[in-house]
């Protein structure tokens, strides 16, 4: 009978430890996902030129936990559209990637697998101009995540910069990471960012119409990632470039149309870790800038189908001021083989600017949304003016089209339009300063210098 009693005192104290140690294991597994102090520091060395002594990603929870569904906080006006909307599209999004979900949660009147997208302005052929928007590097980040959970859109971009954003004909960023729940971090890589598919609310809500795939992260978790993102991109609405399941779509030029006049995009990458990125080794792939030649190639056979064309390049060094001597000459080499403007991206910090053959050359537009302060980012705006183009039977729409340029800071993983008019000034001085034959005037526009 005592051994009897032994016995089971033993089996309860057992159980009792395997109650406590599965405890201690759930605890450990949800610090793991936090948003902790030392993932924080690591994005921002990565963008302002520390490093990271253990090699990691600067997001911590990445590479071992399932990312959970966003669920972002109420709007700034306090509408409940924030936490369904982000959730209804993260379920959508699983969906048509395959990766299953609940097929009884509601998507608010949307069918599975679809989005709601609004591209917030009127029809072109009724206005008398269109604008584009270019913005710089978005990386929707641990810390972003963790931001927009909290606080929604509005924690993420500031009132006056989201009118910018939604109110333009087409918006265009740099797409810095990857959606997707699957794949492993490239191997030997540094820093590598994911988010799961809901995430693509943001982009939405921030008036994303196209973003290029063109660079180095497109790809940090490999070939089912970078799907899962086209997938993922595709259901959203959202139009994507420089990356794809074959050159042909890596290469393809997106368009939209302006009034009686089309136009082009495009980008293409000079930066990524591997030759295996390049689709023309392996698919999917983004389309390479390494080859200038070869680049040019596909500018010059895009160029006769629309009316005016932009390139979006993915170049340069990190936290470098001024661009390399290549990219100089790349960026007149795409304007000599059709293209009517040249973005650029990759440094991570504003550059400066020049105009070839009266076409302009942006080299970096520097971080946008990406990591908590940002001192000095940009939007650039180019305005196109149909009613004159057509009144004038326009030959060259480059001739119709003045850009401009707007500051913007972060603050908090906050990007919002710089406001303070001696700030504002400050910075057009010194766009100024760094570009070549260009003069950044205090009501944004830009202005060439040159005889050309």
């Amino acid at each position: 009978m005592k051994k009897k009693i032994l016995w089971t005192i033993d089996l309860i104290l057992l159980a009792l430890l395997v109650i406590l140690v599965g405890a201690l294991l759930v605890r450990d597994r949800k610090g793991k996902g936090a948003d902790t102090p030392a993932g924080q520091e690591s994005v921002e060395a990565y963008t302002a030129g520390g490093e990271v002594s253990n090699g990691s990603s600067p997001v911590s929870g990445l590479t071992a936990e399932p990312i959970p569904k966003p669920e972002p906080a109420d709007g700034a006006d306090g509408t409940p559209g924030g936490t369904e909307g982000a959730q209804d599209a993260a379920d959508d999004a699983q969906n048509a990637a395959g990766m299953g979900t609940d097929p009884e949660s509601g998507t608010d009147g949307l069918q599975q697998g679809e989005f709601a997208a609004d591209s917030g302005t009127e029809d072109a052929e009724s206005r008398s101009e269109y604008t584009i928007l270019y913005g710089g590097d978005v990386c929707v980040q641990n810390s972003i995540q963790v931001t927009y959970d909290a606080k929604g859109t509005p924690g993420i971009v500031g009132e006056n910069l989201l009118a910018e954003l939604t109110g333009a004909d087409t918006t265009v960023l740099n797409h810095e990471f990857c959606f997707s729940e699957r794949g492993e971090p490239a191997p030997d890589k540094q820093y590598t960012f994911r988010a799961h598919p809901g995430y693509v609310r943001l982009l939405q809500d921030m008036g994303a119409d196209i973003v290029s795939l063109a660079n180095n992260h497109a790809l940090d978790y490999g070939k089912e990632a970078l799907s899962d993102t086209f997938v993922t991109l595709d259901d959203a609405g959202i139009d994507y470039m420089g990356a794809g399941a074959t050159e042909e779509r890596a290469a393809e030029m997106i368009t939209r149309e302006a009034g009686d006049y089309t136009i082009g995009f495009m980008a293409a990458s000079r930066v990524y870790p591997v030759v295996s990125w390049n689709v023309l080794n392996s698919q999917p792939g983004m389309l390479p800038a390494y080859d200038a030649d070869y680049l040019a190639a596909k500018v010059k056979e895009k160029a006769p189908l629309c009316d005016y064309l932009i390139i979006y390049v993915h170049w340069g060094v990190e936290r470098e001021t001024y661009p390399e001597d290549y990219e100089r000459t790349l960026g007149k080499m795409l304007i000599d083989a059709g293209a009517d403007a040249v973005v650029g991206s990759h440094p991570h910090v504003l550059q400066g600017m020049e105009f070839y053959k009266n076409k302009p050359i942006f080299y970096s537009l520097g971080n946008f949304v990406f990591n908590a302060s940002i001192s000095r980012t940009a939007y650039l705006k180019a305005t196109i003016d149909l009613e004159r183009a057509a009144a004038e039977g326009a030959d060259e729409l480059s001739d119709y089209v003045s850009w401009s340029i707007t500051p913007c800071r972060a603050s908090d993983y906050r990007t919002e339009i710089v406001s303070d008019e001696g700030n504002r000034a400050e910075f057009y001085r010194y766009m100024t300063s760094i570009s070549y034959d260009v003069e950044c005037r205090e009501d944004g526009s830009i202005v060439n210098l040159r005889d050309n």
